[in-house]
C-alpha cells in the first residue's frame, strides 16, 4: 500500500513539473477584435534578448519569425523586417510596404539554459504591441511569458515554448 502511493506521488511530481508554463498578460485595455483576412501588416525584428550579462544571439529573428508565423494567417499580406530598428524607423517602413499595422515584438527576457545542470529554466518573455501604422496609435499591447519546465522532460529552448501562446494571442485578436 505504502508503495503504491509512493508511485502515485512520484508520477504526480513528475506530471506537474514536466509542463511549459505560459501566460499573456494584456494591457488592460478593452478587448479588441481585428477584422481576419482584410488588412496587411508589418512585424519588427526585436532586438536580441539577454539575461544578465548573456546575449543570445538571433534570438530577436527567432521571435520575429513565430510572431509573423503567428499572425501571417489573419493579414491579407504580412511583412517581415530584416533588421531591428525604432518605432520610428519601423513605421517609416511599414508605410513603405502600405501596410495598416505594425507588429512590434519586444524581448524582455530570454534565457535558454541546461535545466538539469543549472536548476534554472528556459524563459522568454516579449510584448507585443499592435500600432495602426497610419497614425502611430497603439491598438493593443500585451506581454507574453513562457517557461519551460523545472524537470527538463518538456525540453526545448525559449523559442519553442513561445509558439504556441502567440498563436493563441493572435487567434484572440481577429473575428473570423
Amino acid at each position: 500500500m505504502m508503495q503504491r502511493y509512493w508511485k502515485i506521488l512520484t508520477l504526480v511530481a513528475l506530471l506537474t513539473g514536466c509542463s511549459a508554463q505560459q501566460d499573456i498578460q494584456d494591457d488592460g485595455a478593452t478587448a479588441v477584435i481585428l477584422p481576419a483576412n482584410q488588412k496587411t501588416a508589418y512585424v519588427t525584428t526585436p532586438v536580441d534578448g539577454r539575461d544578465g550579462a548573456s546575449i543570445y544571439f538571433r534570438s530577436g529573428s527567432l521571435t520575429a519569425n513565430i510572431v509573423a508565423d503567428a499572425f501571417a494567417p489573419y493579414f491579407l499580406n504580412l511583412t517581415l523586417g530584416s533588421d531591428p530598428a525604432s518605432r520610428e524607423e519601423a513605421l517609416i517602413s511599414a508605410r513603405s510596404q502600405q501596410a495598416d499595422y505594425l507588429i512590434e515584438p519586444k524581448i524582455l527576457r530570454w534565457r535558454d539554459v541546461d535545466t538539469a545542470w543549472s536548476g534554472a529554466v528556459d524563459q522568454a518573455t516579449i510584448t507585443l504591441t499592435i500600432i495602426d501604422a497610419k497614425t502611430g496609435t497603439e491598438v493593443k499591447s500585451s506581454t507574453i511569458d513562457a517557461k519551460g519546465s523545472f524537470m527538463g522532460i518538456a525540453a526545448g529552448h525559449p523559442e519553442d515554448f513561445l509558439v504556441k501562446p502567440v498563436r493563441r494571442y493572435a487567434e484572440g485578436l481577429f473575428s473570423q
